[in-house]
């Protein structure tokens, strides 16, 4: 079994309980406007360009066989990704590093000897979150891995946007100790304008989800998107309905700017301003006024 694989952070403290490792799978269904990962969409391999890495050596427009590379302009080389063909001669022959790649490929194993590896660390509490782009797009390898750590007694977390298989949910959920759900919006229509799709199947497997594993909501708070009070209190109604006793708020960041330069594409943020601390605070108390527990950000 193997799995595709955008990065792995050792010693988060974000992603659930304790001290955890927390892989990001490639692959997503979603296509939230807002995203900070954009190299997860695709069950691929992307090519990062980091243009402030960049020598101007010239090695990389003279190896690359399709042609791709331009010379670099105002600080910048420009790539036709269509061209690329991901040979990645490039990433060989810079020296610089200004060409990387996002995405490599594991078995099952490998990444569990990694986890074991790292084991000592988790103390209590901590364990393994799988995450993405989305857990349940890569959700037989999720299985597997989830399978080898409940056998070696590793604590297991579930970040995901619940659009998944009812076959997906059947396999992950009994190997789950946690489940980090994130419902993005109550609104279907509205919903499918900013993430791309419906969140009816999202809602339906929340109570599945619920039913069956601990579940904390996440809810990425975004100015003028799902920020009313309207939305927020269905949110809560909702988490109440499935006896969800915790919501996670997660103010939008900006650090997925660069992403999208290193892929060559517009960082979309300019369209989205920051929430005051005001504003954060009277969504926590709209939320807590529904009997919930609510936190800003993933701290535990």
């Amino acid at each position: 079994m193997k799995g595709l694989v955008s990065e792995i952070t050792s010693f988060s403290t974000h992603d659930g309980p304790g001290i955890r490792t927390t892989v990001f799978l490639k692959g997503c269904p979603l296509r939230c406007k807002w995203c900070s990962n954009p190299e997860t969409f695709t069950l691929e391999k992307r090519l990062f360009y980091i243009a402030n890495k960049c020598q101007d050596c010239g090695r990389c427009e003279a190896v690359c066989p399709a042609g791709a590379i331009g010379k670099k302009e105002k600080g910048f080389r420009r790539i036709d990704r269509k061209k690329c063909h991901m040979c990645l001669e490039c990433v060989e022959t810079c020296m610089a590093k200004a060409y990387q790649v996002s995405g490599r490929e594991y078995t099952a194993e490998e990444l569990f000897g990694r986890l074991c590896r790292e084991k000592p660390f988790y103390g209590k509490n901590g364990g393994l979150t799988m995450s993405g782009g989305e857990a349940l797009s890569q959700w037989e390898f999720t299985a597997e891995v989830f399978s080898m750590c409940k056998n070696d007694g590793i604590s297991t977390v579930l970040d995901t946007t619940g659009y998944g298989s009812d076959e997906a949910l059947a396999r992950i959920l009994p190997l789950t100790d946690l489940c980090l759900l994130d419902i993005k919006h109550m609104n279907p229509e509205l919903h499918r304008q900013w993430t791309g799709v419906s969140n009816e199947r999202i809602l339906a497997n929340a109570e599945k989800i619920a039913g069956q594993v601990e579940t904390r909501i996440s809810l990425p708070l975004v100015a003028e998107v799902n920020d009313s009070a309207k939305n927020l209190h269905e949110t809560a109604e909702f988490a109440v309905s499935c006896h969800i006793q915790w919501i996670d708020l997660n103010p939008l960041h900006m650090l997925g700017a660069s992403k999208y330069h290193f892929l060559g594409k517009n960082s979309p943020y300019g369209k989205f301003r920051k929430l005051e601390k005001s504003e954060v605070e009277e969504a926590c108390k709209i939320l807590r006024s529904h009997g919930l527990s609510v936190s800003v950000g993933r701290m535990m």
